[in-house]
């Protein structure tokens, strides 16, 4: 059972919740686009991919099933991966950015491994897997092109794995599998996919 009493590591968990780490990422991904349409890509990926597995967590909260049961993250991955599918659709139908089709398709291989792991295993820190998985693909698209926005993307992902381990939302096993799937997944496609 989580606990929410450290206040610093409960709004950690808000701040870098993967439903809000997503909206940065994609703007410093989408930062050599006009203003624009960088805020349209923006917000057609976010809504699309975001939105259904907020719902999907709504539903199941009301019916008394929560995230941090495992058994309730096989629906909220399924979803997140059908939504991930349709937006990498809709990516490919609208000519997106090559940069954003890598990332989507990250995403396409990215859950199936983190739902194997959680249905067959043990939890695994989707919070640590999204930070990890976007500082990977920042640095590999060349965009973590300061001091400063390494530094940044670091001390994001390491204070995460400290909220998930401090609020017990994990153990350090399952923040390590989160790290090590989520960076593993961009270290595989990207190459693959960008040549």
């Amino acid at each position: 059972m989580p606990d929410h009493s450290n206040w610093f590591a409960a709004a950690l968990g808000r701040l870098f919740h993967p439903a809000v780490i997503c909206i940065p990422t994609l703007a410093l991904v989408l930062n050599d686009l006009p203003l624009l349409e960088a805020v349209l890509w923006t917000a057609l990926v976010a809504a699309i991919v975001t939105v259904p597995g907020l719902i999907t967590i709504a539903v199941l909260q009301r019916r008394q099933r929560y995230v941090y049961q495992r058994q309730t993250r096989r629906p909220v991955y399924l979803v997140a991966w059908l939504s991930v599918v349709a937006c990498f659709a809709v990516i490919l139908l609208l000519d997106g950015p090559a940069a954003l089709r890598v990332c989507i398709a990250t995403l396409i291989v990215w859950l199936p491994v983190q739902l194997f792991i959680n249905s067959r295993y043990t939890k695994i820190s989707t919070h640590v897997a999204v930070v990890t998985g976007c500082a990977t693909g920042l640095w590999l698209l060349g965009k973590l092109d300061s001091p400063l926005l390494q530094i940044t993307a670091l001390a994001i992902i390491g204070l995460t794995i400290w909220a998930r381990v401090t609020t017990r939302n994990h153990t350090p096993a399952q923040v390590a599998l989160g790290l090590l799937v989520g960076a593993g997944s961009v270290l595989v496609v990207f190459p693959l996919l960008l040549g």
